[in-house]
């Protein structure tokens, strides 16, 4: 699928959600703490629409909680005190956002590096067993033991010390 047509709708379905939750808020009143809500959500649309979608709805979920707070007859000791709820809502909301955008880049990062290694390594899907080059099939646990030492000799270094070297294998293992 065009992942230009997903974006929308994703948008659209996490909008209808955020009204969802604004509603219950509205009717709950300012008693009843709908705040977590409020952050699944933005969460939510981090993973799903990317960091700036995701900051985006952190901003009108903040709008949304300080509309229903005050229009709910919420009135606080000091005028700017809604204000300061608001933006620490907000500030919370986007570490939110961001923890979920640079966990999912990481994840994403580790899927490419593993799709690399199964390109680079045959994995038996009955055994678990794997290709090691012509060394033929070793089972997976034992790439967990302690590893050898391998050492490639150059050319020169090779000729040199060709009486320790055969000349057929320029390989020398340590184990």
């Amino acid at each position: 699928m065009n992942k230009s047509k997903l974006i929308p709708g994703k948008f659209i379905q996490v909008l209808v959600v955020l009204l969802a939750i604004f509603a219950f808020d509205w009717f709950t009143t300012y008693e009843v703490s709908i705040g977590p809500l409020y952050l699944l959500l933005a969460s939510y649309a981090a993973w799903q629409l990317g960091f700036s979608g995701g900051l985006f709805l952190a901003f009108l979920c903040t709008t949304f909680w300080a509309v229903g707070d005050y229009f709910t007859g919420h009135r606080y000791s000091q005028p700017w005190m809604l204000y300061e709820n608001a933006v620490l809502r907000f500030f919370t909301y986007s570490m939110a956002v961001s923890a979920i955008f640079i966990y999912k880049r990481t994840l994403e990062a580790h899927r490419r590096r593993l799709a690399m290694l199964e390109r680079l390594l045959s994995v038996c899907p009955g055994c678990g067993c794997i290709t090691v080059n012509q060394a033929g099939w070793r089972k997976a646990s034992e790439f967990n033991q302690k590893p050898k030492q391998l050492h490639t000799l150059c050319p020169t270094c090779a000729a040199t010390h060709k009486a320790d070297v055969t000349q057929d294998t320029a390989r020398v293992t340590h184990g």
